[in-house]
């Protein structure tokens, strides 16, 4: 969004000495050198309606991607906007954007950044504030809120019966149902302006034997005999061991459809689906030939 410096409403004096020259240029002088993002809303003038020969905007600093990103070069990576006001002094949760001018006398001319905001809340006085747009926090909790399937625990021996002392093979399977699986994509997710798909991988498994012991967490999903590396071996009998999954998963998220970004959160599963093993103690017998 574009205001005229030269069209505000009621004229303002020129800023003070003592005035920060973050927003010098705002008050019609030369452009200044990017500053760190300023969270600071009050203690500056209003755009002058008489000395300014600039038109100023405010945009979510996106960074370019490679020009072969898209046939015509304008794929934008919104990550470092979405996540570089947490790494600042204070840090916060808030969307780094960035202000931007050039002369008003030439609507040719490229757009300079002059200054960086860590949200709104310090936008300049007379610029239109940009189409609102989800936190990184709002976007981890999207994620979160996802419907995930749920694993569930496949067993060797076959026929989810296996011996005492002898090594049993565990491994975590994902139903073919319609939750979300690692490998997949979601639908689009509508937050605020932004359109925004997760896609889904594991970041780790923890399987519970059903005789009080467990693997800890692991990234490894398990597998089958003799090379699967999820074993365990049972030392008593049980009629009905109840085996179960814990599954965290993470991934990757996307805006707009532009280039996939870390998502940094984790969806811890619940209430995932039990699996009974009968664990029996093998007997010796003679038989008559």
């Amino acid at each position: 969004m574009v205001v005229d410096a030269a069209s505000a409403d009621t004229p303002s004096p020129s800023p003070s000495a003592g005035i920060d020259r973050q927003y010098a240029n705002i008050y019609g002088e030369d452009t200044v050198p990017q500053q760190e993002p300023t969270r600071a809303s009050s203690g500056v003038e209003p755009i002058s309606s008489t000395r300014s020969k600039f038109v100023y905007k405010v945009v979510l600093a996106c960074r370019p991607a490679r020009i072969s990103d898209t046939a015509g070069g304008e794929e934008t990576n919104c990550s470092y906007a979405m996540t570089a006001c947490s790494f600042r002094n204070p840090p916060s949760d808030d969307v780094l954007y960035w202000v931007q001018s050039r002369p008003r006398s030439n609507p040719d001319a490229a757009w300079t950044t002059v200054n960086t905001l860590c949200g709104l809340d310090a936008l300049p006085p007379g610029v239109p504030a940009p189409p609102a747009i989800p936190t990184m926090g709002q976007i981890q909790t999207a994620f979160r809120q996802l419907p995930f399937s749920k694993p569930r625990v496949a067993i060797q021996p076959a026929g989810n019966v296996t011996l005492v002392n002898l090594p049993t093979y565990f491994r975590a399977t994902w139903p073919g149902d319609a939750g979300l699986q690692p490998g997949e994509v979601s639908a689009p997710v509508k937050l605020l302006s932004w359109s925004v798909e997760f896609k889904i991988a594991p970041r780790s498994y923890e399987f519970h034997y059903g005789d009080g012991s467990s693997s800890g967490q692991v990234t490894d999903a398990g597998g089958v005999y003799p090379d699967g590396k999820i074993r365990h071996t049972y030392t008593s009998t049980d009629r009905a061991a109840k085996v179960t999954v814990d599954s965290q998963l993470t991934g990757q998220y996307r805006v707009n459809g532009g280039p996939w970004t870390p998502i940094n959160a984790v969806a811890d599963l619940q209430n995932e689906p039990v699996t009974t093993l009968q664990v029996r103690e093998a007997e010796a017998r003679l038989v008559d030939h």
